[in-house]
């Protein structure tokens, strides 16, 4: 009942001629009256399809959270009930499917199927654990989350995501065979058939930590990429905001928005130990048996070849384009109008298609990285996912929607404390963001938010702020952003993969912490970085 394989095909499902268990059956009935009964109120007067629009939306998230169908298949709902209530062509909404960001995470997926061919990964993760000994749970979390903060700052969060969780799965697919070896040599010795219920504990535990990690890496890469205008994608819309363009640099938005950042990954680090490292009887993986694992994967593929190296330059030189774009490739590459011609998706192909062209010295006639390999390994369904997301973003726009909440806002502004505006704003974004995507709300809302200012005579960026930043709070559902979808479909790679309800669950108090501090720091720092008060 997950994607893209069912995850737990024992469970009862008595429901739907046995199809469905009853949280699918709860999650169809839910979907399908939230549709009805927006459809018939009709709540938003100005704008009528504005009302199909959110009951479509208000489907789509019912199906997401219970998993009623595979949630790629979910995602295809937009295109053909968009159309069928003439809120928008299926051209229009087709289009949503396949853009510069399907691109982006097609081009780093491809240098993250490289580097699994040359087992690249597994043999770094391995390296890394025969260096530290035995890593403790908590600690092996703080290294991964710690990690992608940071260079989230630097690269935006889908690169990092496509490139830490391989690394991670490996590492935590070794200490679960260290688990099961383990419980085995426990077995055969004690000579007791009893001891399958603590192997079956133990092994519980490693995949209890697996998800904590994986979940880590994805909120990680979010809470980095709040602290940059480069970080996260959302952060883009505002800087191309020609009203403010001038006064958002990059230095203002750092100080502005890392305090914000820090709070955000010391809480999401915090409620994860909770959830999946408090109550864990696994102490670590122990030296011994990442040595034997390490013997493994010599016998498999021998000592470090010319192959890991050129993949892994390969892997360099795409992060290193990424990092230096906005500063060292576009402004040199642009139209006599001065638009920028080359976007993030244009420099992640570009490496990925080079490792068509390396010949490798492993499997001599072939390439690094062949079509079957790509084939086999990489996850179409998540480019319906996030086209699903920007397919809503789409009918958005087409139904009137996104104008209906640009005047709302604009009304509360009279009424409302700097405070209280930025806890509205921030509130409203962040749910519609988990649904449609942080991008697709930044894209959609920021012009109407920045035109809602202009008609209540404010500075527009005591609007602005908020909703950018808000944007970019991707903890709740995998459709919030990218990332989240990556991290998502490389789970597949565990014994025990992730479930969009695992995001549900372990995003929702994250998310509600961080729309109330997000409230408070964006109106202190608002003010002090920006004079958003003025």
């Amino acid at each position: 009942a997950t994607m893209p394989m069912t995850f737990d095909v024992e469970a009862d499902r008595p429901c739907c001629c046995g199809l469905w268990k009853l949280q699918q059956m709860l999650g169809f009935i839910a979907g399908i009256l939230s549709l009805a009964a927006l459809v018939v109120i009709r709540p938003v007067q100005t704008y009528p399809q504005a009302n199909d629009m959110l009951g479509i939306t208000a489907l789509c998230a019912c199906f997401w959270v219970f998993e009623v169908i595979p949630v790629y298949m979910t995602a295809l709902f937009p295109v053909v009930l968009m159309p069928l209530f003439k809120i928008t062509s299926s051209e229009i909404a087709a289009q949503a499917y396949w853009n510069w960001i399907s691109l982006l995470v097609v081009g780093m997926f491809l240098v993250d199927i490289a580097l699994e061919e040359v087992h690249l990964p597994r043999r770094l993760a391995l390296k890394f654990l025969l260096k530290t000994g035995v890593v403790h749970p908590a600690a092996l979390l703080a290294c991964f989350m710690g990690m992608c903060w940071v260079l989230s700052m630097l690269l935006n969060s889908i690169a990092v995501t496509l490139v830490m969780t391989p690394f991670a799965i490996g590492l935590l697919n070794a200490a679960e065979e260290q688990v099961r070896d383990a419980d085995a040599a426990e077995a055969v010795e004690a000579g007791a058939g009893g001891s399958n219920d603590t192997c079956r504990r133990n092994v519980k535990d490693v995949q209890n930590l697996s998800s904590g990690v994986l979940l880590g890496i994805a909120f990680s890469a979010t809470c980095g990429g709040i602290a940059t205008l480069t970080g996260a994608i959302p952060h883009y819309f505002l800087a191309g905001e020609s009203i403010v363009a001038t006064h958002v640099t990059w230095s203002k938005w750092f100080v502005f928005a890392l305090p914000l950042s820090l709070v955000s990954v010391v809480f999401a680090f915090s409620a994860l130990c909770l959830r999946y490292i408090r109550s864990l009887k696994f102490k670590g993986i122990s030296r011994d048996a990442v040595e034997a694992e390490y013997n493994e994967l010599l016998a498999e593929v021998g000592p470090f070849s010319r192959d890991e190296l050129l993949v892994a330059l390969v892997q360099i030189t795409q992060i290193v384009l990424l990092i230096i774009r906005p500063f060292a490739i576009s402004p040199f590459i642009q139209t006599k109008f001065h638009d920028n011609l080359v976007n993030d998706a244009t420099l992640a192909c570009a490496p990925a298609l080079l490792l068509f062209f390396l010949p490798s010295q492993v499997r001599p006639g072939q390439a690094l990285l062949t079509w079957p390999a790509v084939h086999e390994k990489f996850d179409f369904g998540l480019l319906l996912l996030i086209g699903g997301s920007l397919a809503i973003n789409s009918g958005f726009t087409q139904s009137g929607l996104d104008v209906a909440m640009g005047n709302a806002f604009a009304q509360l502004v009279p009424h409302m404390s700097s405070l209280g505006l930025n806890f509205v704003i921030i509130l409203c974004v962040t749910v519609c963001g988990q649904i449609f995507s942080g991008i697709g709300i930044a894209a959609t809302l920021l012009p109407v938010v920045s035109s809602a200012a202009l008609e209540a005579v404010v500075n527009p960026l005591l609007l602005l702020l908020p909703a950018t930043i808000a944007s970019s709070f991707a903890f709740l559902f995998p459709t919030a952003t990218p990332s989240n979808v990556v991290v998502l479909a490389k789970s597949q790679d565990l014994a025990r993969s992730l479930r969009f309800r695992d995001f549900f669950l372990n995003g929702l108090p994250i998310t509600v912490v961080i729309i109330i501090v997000g409230a408070l720091l964006t109106d202190i720092m608002g003010s002090l970085v920006f004079d958003s008060h003025s």
